[in-house]
């Protein structure tokens, strides 16, 4: 009954990379054009992208037009960066160095390190994850000296994303035509997705409606914009996740379509046994009407109308009494008295972890794209959260959860 929807291979959304700063290194070689589309596909998922070039490289690509995409000055020389730090050392303060297209010269310096430019001075001091795109001709590809020297890099660490058969600007067809721009953005998130991969998160939200007749049902004021943040951010970590959601999405993960409280509760049940963590940010409604009437309820048959409503099943309760492998997270919505309401909640509900938020508040909670929580564990320590975007709450929880 419940399908899951489509999982676009490429697509992307704009919180994949938030907060994330990427280095792009750019050597002289014709495939250089196509890392200006790169840039724009990293700053649309929102990271802060710099670039530093070769010298060569300035024959393929302008330092404006890359200095206009990514919104950040672009490095050629040394000792031109108005700070304490050398550049080579300031630009290293960045979560990946994407070195995309890589020559053959630049794969053979960087293998025996060789640091005659600001590319090669900087990728010599980076402590972090390196990722080289290698263009060449496919002689140069094949040359036992290059092989040897990627060899050499992938035993140091370096992740390398080998070129693809095809047509060259030399005029040939053969291996050493650089990846598709996609396929390094993919190549990207997979690296810096480490913390909640092989993670499976099922995480709920919305408010479920609760039919009256065909036209009309009992709501509530839920956004789902939370939950919504904790898929994306869970998605941007690493982790399998699926979205159980009253409202449709189009995101690269799973996502599940649900009205009512029945028909959630059916859902996450299939699917908890899967689970490494269930997170129940969804307003399930407390009742729901007894008798559904099947045709539409017309006003002038009735000046006044009583409906006889039953109680939902508490599915946070429910799942937790299950004691699967996985970590179940509520959250509680409180207009008054919220540190002592949530305490006896997370208590009576059995989960491991109880987020609780102030929905008295005009500038946070429901449909604002700002909140501020207080996390509780089943030992009743509580963590508070300030006043943040819900994005940046969301990888906070996340972090809290699996730290």
């Amino acid at each position: 009954m419940f399908k899951l929807g489509n999982v676009k291979k490429s697509c992307y959304n704009k919180f994949m990379l938030s907060n994330k700063n990427i280095l792009i290194g750019i050597t002289g070689g014709i495939a250089a054009y196509k890392i200006c589309e790169l840039i724009r596909m990293y700053k649309k998922a929102n990271a802060n992208v710099r670039v530093v070039l070769t010298p060569n490289a300035l024959n393929f690509v302008t330092k404006l037009t890359l200095q206009t995409l990514s919104n950040n000055e672009v490095y050629v020389e040394n000792f031109t960066i108005d700070e304490y730090k050398p550049e080579h050392i300031a630009l290293t303060e960045s979560d990946i160095f994407v070195i995309a297209p890589a020559s053959a010269n630049t794969i053979s310096k960087l293998a025996n390190g060789i640091c005659d430019n600001l590319l090669l001075s900087t990728a010599c001091a980076f402590n972090k994850p390196v990722l080289v795109v290698p263009a060449m001709n496919t002689n140069m590809w094949n040359n036992n000296f290059v092989q040897e020297n990627l060899s050499k890099l992938t035993k140091c660490g370096y992740h390398i994303l080998e070129p693809d058969n095809g047509f060259l600007a030399c005029g040939t067809n053969g291996v050493g035509r650089m990846r598709e721009v996609e396929d390094i953005f993919e190549k990207t998130l997979e690296i810096l997705s480490g913390k909640l991969k092989g993670k499976k998160i099922l995480i709920t939200a919305g408010g479920t409606k609760e039919k009256i007749d065909p036209v009309r049902y009992i709501s509530n004021s839920s956004s789902g914009k939370m939950g919504l943040a904790l898929a994306d951010v869970a998605f941007s970590m690493g982790a399998d996740v699926t979205l159980i959601s009253t409202f449709k999405v189009e995101k690269p993960y799973k996502n599940v379509l649900t009205e009512t409280a029945l028909e959630m509760e059916k859902v996450v049940k299939e699917n908890i046994e899967e689970q490494d963590c269930v997170i129940m940010t969804a307003a399930v409604a407390d009742y729901r009407v007894k008798e559904v009437s099947e045709q539409k309820i017309k006003k002038e048959k009735c000046d006044n109308l009583t409906l006889e409503l039953i109680k939902n099943p508490d599915i946070l309760k429910e799942i937790s009494s299950l004691k699967t492998k996985a970590i179940i997270v509520g959250f509680c919505a409180e207009s008054e008295n919220l540190l002592e309401n949530a305490k006896i909640k997370i208590q009576n509900k059995g989960c491991d972890y109880l987020v609780a938020n102030d929905i008295s508040r005009k500038d946070i909670g429901f449909n604002s794209e700002e909140n501020e929580v207080y996390i509780l564990d089943k030992n009743l320590n509580i963590e508070h959260i300030e006043k943040n975007t819900k994005l940046n709450i969301a990888k906070q929880i996340l972090e809290r959860v699996f730290e």
